[in-house]
């Protein structure tokens, strides 16, 4: 098969940590495909990676026409949860979507949204509070729509309402859970550890350690599975977490994640492989994960 892997920070040139994320992603997608027999085709306004072939693009309008007139079988799209929905429209006009519909990615990058919906649902999640509440702080405050933990600080009092999200704020152990969805069955990969510094009452991602051991794991896991059941998510997905007095929901991340750079590293089974059982075939009952990786952010260029 012809894979379409189209990751926005590369196919654009962005620059910084969505550069660096973003080719560290591809690097791994397009391998582990490339691994298991298919070609794959990826856009990019620079340089290139190992494995696939570049599709040299201009700018943005070039990475909107490439996925518009694409002649692969299926196709991959990364980009920030705010115009995700858009680019899968595109990707599905034209061929099979191995991630989520744009849909449920519409309704993930709206993070109040979600809240709410999971929250109805009776998924636990860290409580979006009014701007009149008497709840005693700190708080958090991040915008409603974006990416990671971009703009995202502790604050000690209720703000006036600027169209930002105001949270409880929890004492806890930050994680993500990776999982691969399908029509039917719901796959676990790792729970991960995320790697967050709190400078300035700002949040920053910092890397992950892979996998987290907890005593708490069918807790987390069952959680996890509750938000995929609730938003009808597909493909690779992630889902942050606070550990703290329960597991609650933070952010749900309907695409791959950064956390794949460690999951490659310990798990036997090849991630195209997963993707491509949970589109056309059936996904194992499990997967096998072998030994840790602790990763920097810093560092990914480097170990890819």
């Amino acid at each position: 098969m012809k894979i379409l892997v189209a990751e926005y920070a590369v196919a654009t040139g962005l620059s910084g940590s969505y550069q660096i994320e973003g080719r560290a992603m591809l690097t791994v997608l397009a391998a582990s495909f490339h691994r298991i027999g298919h070609q794959v085709v990826y856009p990019t306004v620079g340089p290139g990676i190992e494995a696939g072939q570049s599709a040299l693009i201009r700018n943005e309008d070039d990475f909107e026409t490439f996925l518009r007139c694409t002649d692969a079988d299926a196709g991959l799209v990364i980009a920030p949860d705010n115009m995700l929905p858009h680019f899968l429209e595109l990707l599905e006009k034209n061929t099979t979507n191995l991630g989520c519909s744009p849909k449920t990615s519409l309704l993930c990058a709206d993070k109040l949204a979600c809240t709410l919906q999971l929250e109805e649902a009776g998924v636990p999640v860290v409580e979006v509070l009014e701007c009149t509440s008497m709840t005693k702080g700190p708080y958090v405050l991040k915008p409603r729509f974006g990416c990671d933990s971009d703009d995202t600080k502790i604050v000690h009092s209720i703000p006036k309402d600027d169209g930002r999200i105001i949270t409880k704020y929890y004492q806890g152990q930050p994680l993500s859970v990776s999982l691969v969805c399908s029509d039917d069955r719901i796959l676990p990969l790792t729970i991960n550890r995320q790697l967050i510094k709190i400078e300035n009452d700002g949040f920053r991602y910092e890397g992950s350690h892979v996998p987290y051991h907890t005593k708490r794991k069918e807790d987390i896991l069952e959680v996890a599975k509750r938000v995929a059941e609730e938003l009808d998510l597909r493909g690779y997905v992630g889902i942050d977490l606070i550990l703290a007095d329960q597991t609650r929901v933070l952010d749900v991340n309907p695409r791959p994640t950064t956390s794949l750079m460690g999951i490659s590293k310990v798990m036997r089974e090849e991630i195209a492989d997963l993707l491509l059982q949970a589109k056309f075939g059936s996904l194992p009952q499990e997967v096998n994960i072998e030994g840790e990786c602790a990763f920097a952010k810093e560092n990914l260029k480097h170990i890819i």
